[in-house]
């Protein structure tokens, strides 16, 4: 059998990055190909057509990043990102309604 040391990934969107993450305990070496330029401060991006839209991010996928990355949360809160009570604060227009 053959001992794998690198990983490659394809893209690196937030799928992208995690998978580099969870990867970096099991390689020696993990390269992310991304055709764009990660800019420094949040921005939209040209291969993310998705960018302009607000993102969310619930309590599982919170705990899961808390756990590969220590800290996440208040790196987050510094960023500028915003807690929400989802019960209370959340609302969304759908059909006119």
């Amino acid at each position: 059998m053959t001992d794998f040391t690198q990983a490659v990934i394809i893209g690196g969107s937030i799928a992208g990055l995690l998978t580099a993450r969870v990867l970096a305990d099991f390689f020696d070496t993990v390269i992310v190909v991304e055709r764009d330029r990660v800019p420094d401060r949040p921005e939209n991006r040209r291969g993310v057509p998705q960018s302009p839209q607000p993102h969310v991010l619930f309590t599982k996928g919170y705990r899961i990043l808390e756990e590969l990355f220590p800290g996440i949360g208040d790196d987050l809160t510094v960023a500028g990102a915003v807690a929400i009570d989802w019960a209370r604060e959340f609302h969304y227009f759908n059909e006119g309604v």
